[in-house]
């Protein structure tokens, strides 16, 4: 679902630049101007499980961008990380195995600097956001001797920073590589979230 979105938003991003490749304005030349667009990916957990084969997960973005002269900007990002989820609990004789999927929905706001070399610009950038997580979790009760399963939700603070370069192929659309490191403090290795990690993603934009 969450890549069906992304395409929708990455596609709305490239029919407005088909409409401003009609006009003669430079959005670029202006002292502040916007670009929007979207970008999927893979995300490399920092805590991997011991034994088991390197988790890999997914992730997609939405992302529009306050520039200033074209060096300096501010971005508004919105995304979705999702990761395998894998847990082993023993509650007395009974032993509990969770091989699921763990959901962060990540809403937040990165400062950075972008410096042009003809069509190419590459870019550094640092931030931090609320991070809304969904993750499997599994409870006892002695009384009926049940093991619950559920899904256990919270909000939490998250930090990235990262970098990349854009490939400008027109004035009107930019091709793009970012590779964006995060963090959620809070959450511990021992959490088995795998929520903390490397993306690497791809992506398309254009300037409003």
């Amino acid at each position: 679902m969450k890549i069906k979105f992304c395409i929708t938003l990455m596609f709305v991003g490239a029919l407005v630049s088909t409409v401003r490749a009609q006009s003669n304005d430079d959005p670029t030349a202006r002292k502040l101007y916007l670009d929007f667009g979207g970008s999927v990916g893979l995300f490399i957990p920092y805590d991997q499980v011991k034994n088991t084969k390197t988790l890999i997960g997914s992730n997609a973005m939405t992302a529009l961008q306050l520039n200033y002269y074209q060096n300096y900007f501010v971005k508004l990002q919105l995304g979705q990380t999702t990761v395998d989820f894998k847990s082993q609990n023993n509650f007395g004789a009974i032993n509990s195995l969770i091989d699921a999927k763990a959901n962060s929905t990540n809403l937040g706001l990165a400062f950075g600097y972008q410096h042009n070399f003809g069509r190419w610009q590459p870019f550094v950038l640092a931030g931090a956001g609320a991070s809304f997580i969904d993750v499997p979790a599994t409870s006892f009760v002695n009384t009926s001797n049940t093991v619950n399963y559920t899904t256990g939700s919270g909000t939490y603070m998250y930090i990235n920073a990262g970098g990349g370069i854009n490939f400008k192929v027109s004035k009107s659309f930019i091709f793009f590589l970012e590779c964006q490191g995060s963090t959620i403090p809070e959450l511990s290795n021992k959490s088995s979230t795998h929520l903390s990690g490397i993306s690497t993603m791809i992506g398309i934009k254009a300037p409003l």
